[in-house]
C-alpha cells in the first residue's frame, strides 16, 4: 500500500512537471494521453486492492462469528475455559513454565457481641499461590496451595487454627474431540456458581451461609474426575453439562458428604445455560445435583439439589463505569444422617442467597445480600432451626491488583430454642502479585 501511495506521488509530481513545461513549451498530445492512461490504471489497481482488503475483512468477520457460534459465542464460554483451567496456561506459550500468582486476602471485624472470639480481631483469611502451565497443547496443569487462619462458628465455642492446604491440583484436558473437556485430580466442585470461587474472588467479604451449611465453610473441593460437554442443541445456545465422580469424603469439612468412612464415590452434575439478552445483558441459568454416602453403611446416603441464576447488565455508553449484577442460588437436601441418640434419621433442609450489585464508577461497587439456611447436618438441632442474615457492602479497586471492601452484616440464629443475633462491620483487603489471574466473567476484576 505504501508503494501505491509513493507511485501516485511520483506520478502527480510528473504531471505537475508536465504542466510547468506546458507553460514554457508545447507538450506532445501523445505524452499527455499516456500519462493520463497510466494514472487511470494505477487508480483502478488501488481501488481493486482496497476492495480485496474489504472482502478479506468481511471473510474474517464471518469466520469469527462462526467460531463464536461454535464455542457458544458468549462470556460463559470464556468462563468455562477459565474455571476449568484453560486460558491461564493453555497452548504452548508457557509449556512447562508456570505462570505464578500469589494472592493475599486479609480481614478484620468489629462485632456487637464482645464475647464472640471469632470477631473483633484481624485475621489472615488466606494466602494462596496459584501455578498454571501448559503440559501439552491440549492439557494444562494447575496447582493451588493455600495457608490461612481458620475460625470456626461465629456462635458458641470458637476454634482458631492455622491451616495449610492443597486447594487444587489437577490436569485439565481442555480441547478434546466432540466439545468435551476432562479434569482429573483435586478441584472445586461444579455445584452452582459461588462454590467455584476461591476466597479472594468472592463478591462479598463472607461466603453465603447456605454455601457454608451445605457444601462446607470454604465450599466443596474433593478428588476425582470431571467431564464437561458443550451440548449441541437446535436452539444454538450455550448449553454445558458437567458430570463429576469424586470421593465421598468431601474433604474434611463437608456437612453433607460423610468423611473418610463414607462409601465412595459421590456423583455430582451441573447443567448450565447461557443466553445473551440484547447487546448489553446476559442471563445464566443452572441446576445442580449431588449424591453421596454419609457413612460406611450403604443405606445411609444424602443428596442435594441446587438451582442458580445470574443476570448481568453493562451500560452500553459506559461499559467500564456502569454495570449491574443479580445472582441467586437455592439449595435443598434430603438425606439420612446418624444421630447419637436417635440413630439413623431422615431430614430435609433448605438454603438460599440472593444479592444485587451496582457499579457506579470505574472502581466502585455497592451491593446487598440476603442469606437464609437451615442446618443440613448438625448433631443436635430441631427441624426448623435456621440462620438468616442481611449484608450491605461497598468495594473499591485501587487498581487491578488491590481491592478494599467494607461490609455491614446483621445475623440471627435460632438453634435449640435459643435466639442469638449479631451486628458486625467486616473489612476485607485483597491483593495479588505475579501473573494476572483468570477469574469467572461475572467477578468484578
Amino acid at each position: 500500500m505504501r508503494c501505491d501511495v509513493f507511485m501516485c506521488m511520483v506520478l502527480a509530481a510528473f504531471c505537475c512537471a508536465q504542466v510547468a513545461r506546458a507553460q514554457t513549451e508545447p507538450v506532445p498530445a501523445d505524452a499527455v494521453r499516456k500519462t493520463l492512461e497510466l494514472l487511470t490504471r494505477r487508480v483502478q489497481e488501488m481501488e481493486s486492492a482496497q476492495e480485496t482488503g474489504r472482502r478479506r475483512i468481511r471473510e474474517l468477520e464471518d469466520r469469527i462469528a462462526q467460531l463464536a457460534v461454535g464455542s457458544a459465542g458468549s462470556a460463559a464460554a470464556r468462563e468455562r475455559t477459565l474455571l476449568l483451567g484453560g486460558g491461564a496456561g493453555s497452548g504452548q506459550g508457557n509449556l512447562l513454565n508456570p505462570q505464578i500468582t500469589a494472592f493475599v486476602d486479609m480481614g478484620g471485624s468489629l462485632s456487637s457481641d464482645g464475647d464472640n472470639e471469632a470477631r473483633n480481631r484481624f485475621n489472615l483469611r488466606e494466602a494462596e499461590v496459584d501455578l498454571r502451565a501448559a503440559v501439552s497443547p491440549r492439557a494444562d496443569g494447575v496447582v493451588v496451595i493455600a495457608v490461612g487462619e481458620e475460625i470456626e462458628d461465629p456462635f458458641g465455642d470458637v476454634e482458631i487454627s492455622t491451616e495449610f492446604e492443597l486447594e487444587e491440583a489437577y490436569l485439565d484436558f481442555h480441547t478434546l474431540p466432540e466439545d468435551l473437556s476432562l479434569k482429573a485430580g483435586k478441584f472445586r466442585s461444579a455445584f452452582g456458581r459461588n462454590n467455584l470461587l476461591h476466597t479472594h474472588d468472592l463478591p462479598q467479604v463472607t461466603r453465603p451461609l447456605a454455601v457454608q451449611a451445605f457444601l462446607g465453610p470454604e465450599g466443596l473441593a474433593t478428588v476425582g474426575a470431571s467431564l464437561g460437554w458443550l451440548v449441541p442443541n437446535p436452539w444454538d445456545r450455550y448449553l454445558e453439562l458437567t458430570t463429576q465422580v469424586v470421593n465421598a469424603d468431601g474433604g474434611a469439612e463437608s456437612p453433607i458428604l460423610g468423611g473418610p468412612e463414607a462409601q465412595n464415590p459421590a456423583v455430582l452434575g451441573h447443567l448450565n445455560l447461557f443466553q445473551d439478552v440484547g447487546d448489553t445483558s446476559s442471563l445464566e441459568l443452572g441446576t445442580s445435583f449431588l449424591y453421596g454416602g454419609t457413612s460406611d453403611d450403604r443405606d445411609a446416603a444424602a443428596y442435594v439439589l441446587g438451582a442458580d441464576a445470574t443476570y448481568r447488565w453493562r451500560d452500553p455508553e459506559r461499559p467500564d463505569f456502569r454495570s449491574f449484577l443479580l445472582q441467586s442460588e437455592l439449595f435443598w437436601s434430603n438425606g439420612d444422617f446418624d444421630d447419637e441418640v436417635a440413630g439413623l434419621i431422615h431430614d430435609q433442609n433448605l438454603g438460599l442467597y440472593v444479592f444485587g450489585q451496582f457499579q457506579f464508577d470505574r472502581s466502585w461497587y455497592a451491593g446487598i445480600r440476603y442469606d437464609y439456611t437451615e442446618f443440613p447436618n448438625l448433631e443436635s438441632r430441631r427441624r426448623n432451626d435456621s440462620d438468616w442474615a442481611i449484608s450491605s457492602y461497598v468495594s473499591w479497586y485501587l487498581n487491578e491488583a488491590l481491592r478494599l471492601r467494607l461490609e455491614y452484616q446483621h445475623l440471627e440464629r435460632e438453634l435449640l430454642g435459643e435466639s442469638e443475633h449479631e451486628d458486625a462491620l467486616l473489612l476485607g483487603l485483597t491483593f495479588f502479585i505475579g501473573a494476572h489471574p483468570a477469574h469467572p466473567y461475572w467477578v468484578n476484576r
